[in-house]
């Protein structure tokens, strides 16, 4: 543990138990069952469901693009 190497990852974690005692509800994991990673959302409306629009949710609206233009 007192290897500085570590240190990212402590000032993670304290990161996110904070958040958590802060604003819980805001602490969410991404919407692509396929992505492992977790958001904190700043958005106004508080519904942001991707981890990354330019990655998740850019890939989530181009599948149901071509679905409905599959029909």
């Amino acid at each position: 543990m007192d290897d500085p190497a570590w240190l990212p990852a402590w000032v993670a974690a304290a990161d996110l138990v904070r958040l958590y005692e802060e604003h819980p509800e805001r602490v969410r994991g991404c919407a692509n069952p396929e992505c492992v990673l977790w958001f904190y959302d700043v958005s106004k409306n508080g519904r942001r469901r991707w981890c990354s629009m330019e990655g998740c949710g850019n890939r989530a609206k181009a599948a149901r693009f071509q679905e409905r233009h599959r029909r």
